[in-house]
């Protein structure tokens, strides 16, 4: 389950993001989308309310392995620049957007986010909402069940 946390993690660039949302959502109904992700044995993260993403487990995990060799100012600059990215290709229009990039972007800032609020391990991970906000010179990083 992922705990709710806020913190604040430094950033190196003084360039300030638009606030984005990666969330693994609650399967309201038998016939939701998201319980047909997870039935595959994967991830569905939904990227702004508007884009449904499906990660293969086996890609999460690799990513979940390789954050843990990252310190801490380099995962804070790993969030900083997904989110940026992020932030960029939905304001100049998703249709345009590189949607592997875009997922990759998500995923990376999901995981690395997650393991800041305490999450040890994929198999851990439950719906929630991880909110970056990146406005100031800091990014705050709200991992919510």
């Amino acid at each position: 389950m992922c705990p709710v946390q806020q913190d604040f993690i430094s950033i190196d660039a003084g360039v300030s993001v638009q606030p984005v949302r990666v969330a693994y959502p609650r399967m309201a109904d038998a016939n939701s989308p998201y319980r047909a992700i997870v039935a595959r044995g994967n991830v569905p993260l939904l990227i702004e309310d508007c884009l449904l993403a499906e990660v293969p487990r086996a890609q999460l995990d690799h990513e979940w392995q390789v954050s843990s060799m990252i310190s801490d100012a380099d995962a804070a600059t790993y969030c900083h620049r997904a989110a940026d990215r992020l932030s960029r290709a939905f304001d100049s229009g998703i249709a345009a957007a590189d949607l592997p990039d875009l997922v990759a972007n998500a995923a990376v800032l999901f995981v690395l986010s997650l393991r800041k609020a305490g999450v040890r391990s994929t198999g851990e991970i439950s719906p929630c909402t991880v909110q970056y906000d990146g406005s100031s010179r800091t990014g705050e990083v709200c991992a919510a069940a």
